[in-house]
């Protein structure tokens, strides 16, 4: 596919008259394309950075940055081709891509097989192109006004919109509404459609969550023109304007065409994750579109709203799929062709804007996520735990009407349990539980790598909070009732400080042990049949032991709460329910009951205590037990079990 000069006749050169010049084709009898530039400074820094790489591919290292602005970023990140890589597409099939802009999407193209016919209106911006796309045969530059070409009828199997429809109102030379513009577009896209052909389009959301908390819109660097609906007479009537869910639907209705969402994040122009339409409420999900919130792409000052925290409460409700800051939307003529498409529910890119490194994803319907290898069906599971970030809550807590002394303290007391249970990941893979607990499992963003290992307590809480603050700090500062708060700088010493008076009572007695249980036929037990699960001896936690096919209800269980040596001291932990799950069974056993009755000889090390809500478990050493005999419970010897949960609350 590659070779000296990207001068192949485009699949469209049979419909109108073309010459090539340097590279790019263009029409013939056509003086001039379109305005639209990022300035002359910026393109000349653009071709030195093209005409001077030695690698051009969609992912080269050369292109991922640093930058010095964002039009050079917008024009040479690998992120741009995320947009595409969560889609399973035609492989080598023909592509019509309009508003190529600089050919960071085309080169992705190209590099993966396609035939592409790449429209750019800018001559500057073609010429661009096609300096990113040298040594691609199978792409194709014209530099035309998309308007004055004519395309061959059902021949691409993709035509891309990729941050053009916007913009359908202001390059229409006949006076149209921005709506009628678009339809028009997407008539002559379908026109040229293969018979399975597909259309993908990517814009900003006009009632995106962002534009809801009163950030300025994209284009036009205002805020609240967008929501207003680019009212004919204001300095928002300018030619340019996006559209929401419901307008989009009307769309396609009336071209009676059928269509599937999906969302990046933070959006569409720099996707670092991926969200499909039937995604939102998949695992882990909250923790996706947690992290990647909204991004201020213009020079205009932000809103001192809340935005982060008003763009998860919508998205937890429910509305990713209305308030998503940006769409990606793939259009096809029937359901049938858009079957299979978007075959994981969510993706997280990975590490390298490139997309060397495997990336996270969960494949659609499935419980648990894998590495992202571009629809691998071998890929190992990996476990997501349950809960949200621990940044997004502590966020959540700030702004819920806590005094800063109260906050202090809540957000040190985590990060001291964490310490405590040797559990020093970057903070983004702390998680917190339904219960606002530190969870005892983290999150594993494929960004992050390997805990470090022998890192200093202090640095690591610095750099938690640090982060922390990153994220949160324009909501904190939105806080209408500041009052008393130092801000920023002061909070994080204030709960630095905190940290350190934790006295060595607070901790004497630490977590991050194995908890278990055992079964047996017999009267003995052992380590071959035992399923285990890690605890961390803090706050309330549940524990989940999976029990295999070979576990039946006549046989004898026992219950091991901890595995760590509590010294002269007693440790007291409330167990408040245990539940017994037999295959296909959403109910449960409870074994309550039948722990209250157990007598001494069923204990070790331990003491049961029976209260009005659950059983107090007094530990008095390393090796505590208790034994319930499930044929007391009268179920069928024959039942299958699966899985005991147990909840604990250590900190009664």
């Amino acid at each position: 596919m590659r070779s000296d000069n990207t001068t192949r006749l485009p699949t469209l050169g049979n419909s109108n008259k073309l010459v090539c010049v340097d590279g790019v084709w263009r029409q013939a009898s056509q003086a001039s394309g379109i305005d639209y530039s990022d300035g002359h400074e910026e393109e000349s820094i653009l071709h030195e950075t093209l005409t001077q790489a030695n690698n051009l591919a969609w992912n080269s290292p050369e292109l991922a940055g640093p930058y010095r602005s964002w039009a050079q970023e917008y024009h040479l990140s690998p992120l741009r081709a995320n947009l595409l890589r969560g889609l399973r597409l035609p492989e080598a099939g023909r592509v019509l891509e309009v508003g190529a802009g600089c050919g960071a999407v085309t080169r992705f193209l190209g590099d993966h097989g396609f035939t592409v016919d790449a429209v750019e209106g800018s001559a500057s911006r073609a010429r661009l192109a096609h300096a990113r796309c040298a040594g691609l045969d199978n792409v194709s530059i014209i530099s035309a006004d998309f308007h004055r070409l004519q395309f061959p009828e059902e021949t691409y199997d993709l035509v891309l919109f990729i941050g053009v429809l916007e913009y359908a109102q202001r390059f229409a030379a006949d006076g149209l509404s921005s709506r009628d513009a678009v339809i028009r577009m997407l008539t002559r896209a379908t026109q040229a459609l293969s018979a399975n052909g597909k259309i993908i389009i990517a814009i900003e959301n006009r009632l995106g969550a962002k534009y809801l908390s009163g950030w300025p819109e994209d284009h036009l660097g205002m805020p609240w023109s967008g929501v207003a609906g680019y009212p004919v007479g204001s300095a928002a009537d300018a030619g340019i304007r996006t559209f929401d869910k419901t307008e989009w639907n009307d769309i396609f209705r009336e071209l009676q065409l059928k269509h599937r969402s999906f969302f990046p994040l933070p959006d569409y122009k720099l996707p670092e994750a991926f969200i499909s339409e039937d995604g939102h409420d998949a695992p882990g999900a909250s923790a996706i579109y947690g992290r990647y919130v909204s991004v201020n792409r213009t020079p205009a000052p932000k809103s001192l709203a809340p935005a982060r925290l008003q763009q998860n409460a919508l998205y937890r409700a429910g509305l990713l799929s209305s308030c998503a800051d940006s769409f990606g939307i793939v259009v096809s003529r029937s359901d049938d062709g858009l079957d299979g498409l978007m075959p994981h529910d969510w993706i997280v890119f990975g590490a390298s804007a490139g997309g060397t490194d495997p990336g996270l994803c969960i494949k659609s319907g499935a419980n648990a996520a894998s590495k992202f290898t571009r629809f691998n069906e071998n890929d190992r599971p990996i476990t997501l735990p349950h809960g949200e970030p621990l940044y997004q809550y502590w966020l959540k807590c700030a702004m819920a009407g806590v005094t800063q002394d109260e906050f202090s303290k809540f957000v040190a007391g985590h990060l001291r349990r964490a310490i405590q249970i040797g559990l020093q990941p970057p903070g983004w893979c702390l998680m917190a539980s339904e219960d606002g607990e530190l969870a005892s499992e983290i999150f594993p963003w494929p960004s992050e790598g390997d805990p470090p290992s022998g890192i200093d307590n202090q640095l690591w809480a610095t750099s938690v909070l640090d982060e922390f603050f990153d994220f949160a700090q324009s909501d904190i500062e939105s806080r209408v009732d500041l009052g008393s708060w130092e801000g920023v700088a002061g909070l994080k010493q204030q709960i630095l400080h905190c940290l350190s008076n934790f006295s060595a009572d607070a901790v004497a007695w630490a977590g991050n042990f194995d908890a278990a249980i055992y079964w047996a036929s017999g009267e003995a037990f052992s380590e071959e049949q035992k399923s285990a699960y890690r605890s961390s001896g803090q706050g309330r936690e549940v524990l989940t032991f999976n029990l295999p096919e070979s576990v039946r209800a006549d046989m004898r269980l026992r219950f091991d709460p901890s595995d760590q040596e509590t010294g002269p001291k007693t440790v007291t932990v409330k167990l408040e329910s245990m539940l017994l799950f037999a295959a296909q069974d959403a109910s449960g056993v409870d074994l309550m009951p039948a722990l209250k009755r157990v007598g001494v000889d069923a204990c070790n090390q331990c003491e049961l205590k029976p209260t009005a809500d659950g059983v107090s478990l007094i530990i008095r050493g390393n090796d505590p037990w208790v034994v319930i005999d499930l044929a007391s419970l009268g179920l069928p010897s024959h039942l299958r079990l699966e899985r005991v949960e147990a909840h604990l609350d250590w900190g009664s």
